[in-house]
């Protein structure tokens, strides 16, 4: 695991220290319980300053202000001294955002920010999010199950099953030429690809159980192309062209363009 050159498994307690916070922050997905209810949200925003910077008390008041307006929130002086109880949902995630990104961090980590908030709100945080990230260069890494957040939001995108990667690539790319079976189940499942009084698609069977994953492709038990040899050796992610590759060896021996067509 690497980051800036740096391995991340094998520096010490105290260089990681260093980064998390400051050059790596973290948002996670339920503002509702992710701030402590008993500080105040000013306490709260410049803790990170206190930890790694040396500004003085009246310039991390200043930054933290400055992160509140930032993120769309008005009469950011005076919600300093507020509680968390005190704000909604939507105001809760931003005050957990202006905290991420008050070390000005080179990667954001973002675990499902939206999924505790109504589409209207998540679409006003999200816009936010990329504005203030895009001001700061601080790029994301954003984890999400909403297709349409990440079509909307995201460059790049890697699709994952049962914690192995199985496409990843452009978003265009991904999203106009998916090429793993299970990439093109997901979107098949989406509300927005079906008519209305049309059931939706499902996939048939359930999740492998990662104590003991099936052998070779973790999808071959519930992939309606399957065949023998994707449950012996475990495939490897392999480009199939510019900035797009999989881990299907039928994809791979060009067999499932033809079978697969979005």
């Amino acid at each position: 695991m690497r980051f800036m050159d740096l391995d991340l498994l094998k520096i010490s307690a105290r260089d990681l220290r260093n980064i998390r916070g400051k050059d790596i922050s973290m948002i996670f997905q339920d503002p509702m319980t992710s701030l402590n209810p008993f500080l105040k949200i000013g306490e709260q925003i410049i803790e990170p300053l206190k930890l790694h910077s040396n500004l003085s008390a009246r310039q991390m008041r200043a930054q933290a202000i400055e992160g509140l307006e930032a993120m769309g929130i008005s009469e950011a002086e005076h919600r300093l001294a507020q509680y968390p109880h005190e704000f909604s949902g939507g105001m809760r995630q931003r005050v957990m955002i202006a905290t991420a990104l008050i070390t000005r961090p080179k990667l954001l980590i973002a675990d499902e920010p939206t999924t505790a908030l109504d589409v209207t709100v998540q679409a006003q945080v999200l816009a936010l999010l990329q504005q203030r990230c895009q001001d700061l260069g601080t790029s994301i890494l954003f984890i999400t199950h909403d297709l349409s957040v990440v079509a909307g939001f995201c460059d790049r995108v890697t699709v994952m099953y049962a914690g192995k990667i199985v496409e990843e690539g452009r978003t265009e790319s991904v999203f106009y030429h998916p090429q793993h079976p299970y990439t093109q189940a997901l979107q098949h499942a989406c509300p927005a690809n079906h008519a209305r009084g049309v059931p939706l698609a499902s996939i048939p069977g359930s999740l492998p159980s990662l104590i003991n994953p099936p052998p070779g492709c973790r999808f071959a038990p519930r992939c309606a192309f399957a065949e023998a040899l994707c449950s012996t050796p475990e495939v490897a992610l392999k480009a199939i062209g510019h900035n797009h590759a999989t881990a299907c060896i039928r994809v791979q021996r060009s067999e499932i363009p033809s079978l697969l067509k979005s």
